[in-house]
């Protein structure tokens, strides 16, 4: 597997939870070439993100990378050096799923495997902002361990 390039953030509709991960991890990445995105797994039609889940990324001096959601389509999204983060056990098996039927290399794991912990991000729908604010704060734990454990691998690498 070559070195990683490419974060993708995967939740069922791209609409918060990934679109959070995917603010937090650019905002900690500092020059380090690394691309970093969002997808849903169920986007039928763009929607329009969460506004609390936006007015949350701006209370935390953040945007999101853009006002819509974006399926997941992984013989466009998956190249080479692409690690895949999902929000869920039930939402990496289905991009396993996916990215088997088309052979696309990919590294894939929930977002608390990655960083060392056995836990799912579980969707805060219908919830209050301060619920959500709750649910930034957990992500933003979770991606910057992974940010961590990422960013060790990626300078080792450049120093080999």
């Amino acid at each position: 597997m070559s070195s990683c390039r490419k974060v993708l953030f995967i939740c069922k509709e791209n609409v918060c939870r990934s679109i959070m991960a995917e603010a937090i991890l650019n905002a900690v990445k500092g020059d380090r070439p690394l691309t970093v995105a969002s997808r849903g797994l169920v986007v039928l039609f763009p929607e329009p993100l969460n506004p609390k889940a936006v007015a949350v990324l701006k209370g935390n001096e953040m945007e999101p990378s853009k006002e819509y959601s974006e399926e997941f389509v992984p013989e466009v999204d998956v190249t080479e050096g692409t690690l895949i983060l999902t929000m869920s056990e039930q939402e990496k098996k289905q991009v396993l799923k996916s990215a088997r039927r088309f052979g696309a290399p990919a590294e894939v794991y929930t977002l608390g495997e990655y960083a060392g912990e056995k836990t799912d991000v579980n969707s805060p729908y219908g919830g209050t902002l301060a619920d959500y604010g709750a649910y930034y704060e957990y992500i933003d734990i979770l991606v910057k361990m992974a940010a961590e454990k990422l960013f060790n691998k990626l300078d080792k690498e450049e120093e080999e």
